[in-house]
């Protein structure tokens, strides 16, 4: 089971990838911090919507696009944005959120989501009965958890074969094998 871990903003269909919050020498460039730097959609030439993160960033709040002229992967992620002269001109619009288009994002192979396709699914017991929702994810350092939402409370549970051993997203259903819970 593959997994990409990513935020969205649902109703503009805009993905969050990350953020930028500090600058990257004199010429204008910017570290990222992506939240996902292995397996990054980003290239020279993608358009990149910026968001303001805070009063301190000039950006408007409806957002502003962005093409990227170069980006480096390594220890840092550094990102160079066309038509941004120098540091001055960049440290105007820090700190930002960088969004990406959803549709933009590649098709994955079978058996495996980009996590932010997983809320809202519902989610079904192994006899084949609604059970809840999911609402959320996080990662825990160690793995990735789902948050599931049944009658009366959100359980967390680690995003495992062994709990969730079938995604249907065609269907918008998870099968979910329930915990055994002490009383």
């Amino acid at each position: 089971m593959a997994f990409f871990y990513i935020k969205i903003m649902s109703e503009e269909k805009l993905i969050e990838l990350g953020i930028a919050s500090r600058p990257h020498g004199i010429k204008g460039g910017v570290q990222f911090k992506l939240y996902n730097t292995h397996d990054s959609v980003l290239t020279q030439g993608s358009v990149l919507w910026l968001y303001p993160l805070n009063e301190k960033s000039s950006l408007p709040k409806e957002g502003l696009q962005k093409e990227i002229e170069r980006i480096h992967f390594g220890n840092k992620v550094i990102c160079y944005l066309k038509n941004l002269k120098d540091r001055n001109e960049l440290e105007t619009i820090l700190p930002f959120k960088i969004y990406y288009p959803r549709h933009l994002f590649p098709k994955l192979p079978e058996n495996e989501w980009y996590l932010e396709d997983l809320k809202g699914l519902d989610v079904y017991d192994q006899d084949g009965y609604k059970v809840g929702l999911v609402k959320g994810y996080f990662d825990n350092g160690a793995q990735i958890v789902l948050k599931v939402k049944l009658a009366s409370e959100v359980i967390e549970l680690p995003f495992v074969d062994a709990f969730f051993p079938k995604v249907d997203l065609e269907k918008k259903k998870i099968t979910m094998i329930m915990p055994e819970f002490d009383s």
